[in-house]
């Protein structure tokens, strides 16, 4: 039975990584400086703290096979705050995995690594091009990630957004029309296209990334 660590697993993609690792029977691990606040808690193993302690992420990093990163900063915070838990937290992430001995890493970055695109669709030889604090940062992390491949198997991801159980919001509406056979409101010539992701799909995403 694989063990799996997920941090930020109190987030939208971390609950759902949670339930749907825990469906496959695997033994399922969180740190988080939020609270785990999920009916789940009594079935995983949670850390509450933050992945810049280092202390309690060594201790979240035992007999772990695989470690999913999804901790983040969010576009709206400090410039500071931003680089210290993308850049500063994935080399402690990173560095943890590689002492514990983890087998493999998935490293979730974001398409803001290619700034405001002139294109579509990208692909991931695209130009990286960092605006702002959260796009340069996740460059940068992303550089931390890939420079441990030398030490174990470590894939990254560049979701676009994505939308689900525990964050539909104002898409919850869209459901409930589509749900009621009724027509979608499209604001102007409908020209202005916008793709979301299924986070189930990203979820089998990682997975496949872990086992394949």
């Amino acid at each position: 039975m694989p063990s799996v660590l997920i941090t930020g697993g109190s987030g939208f993609l971390g609950i759902n990584l949670v339930r749907h690792f825990l469906s496959l029977g695997w033994k399922v691990s969180s740190i988080d400086k939020e609270p785990f606040d999920y009916p789940e808690l009594e079935k995983i193993q949670h850390v509450h703290a933050d992945i810049r302690d280092q202390h309690s992420l060594k201790a979240a990093m035992q007999n772990v096979d695989f470690v999913v990163h999804t901790a983040a900063a969010l576009p709206l915070n400090t410039a500071k705050e931003i680089f210290s838990v993308e850049v500063n937290g994935t080399q402690l992430v990173t560095q943890a995995a590689v002492d514990g001995g983890v087998k493999r890493f998935v490293h979730i970055s974001s398409t803001a690594v290619y700034g405001v695109p002139d294109h579509h669709p990208l692909f991931e030889t695209d130009e990286l091009i960092g605006v702002g604090p959260y796009g340069n940062a996740k460059i940068q992390a992303e550089a931390i990630a890939e420079a441990r491949r030398q030490d174990m198997l470590v894939t990254i991801l560049r979701p676009k957004s994505f939308i689900g159980p525990e964050r539909l919001g104002v898409f919850a509406l869209l459901f409930d029309w589509a749900a009621d056979g009724l027509n979608f409101p499209i604001p102007g010539g409908g020209a202005n296209l916008y793709q979301y992701l299924d986070v189930h799909d990203l979820c089998v995403a990682i997975e496949l990334a872990l086992i394949s």
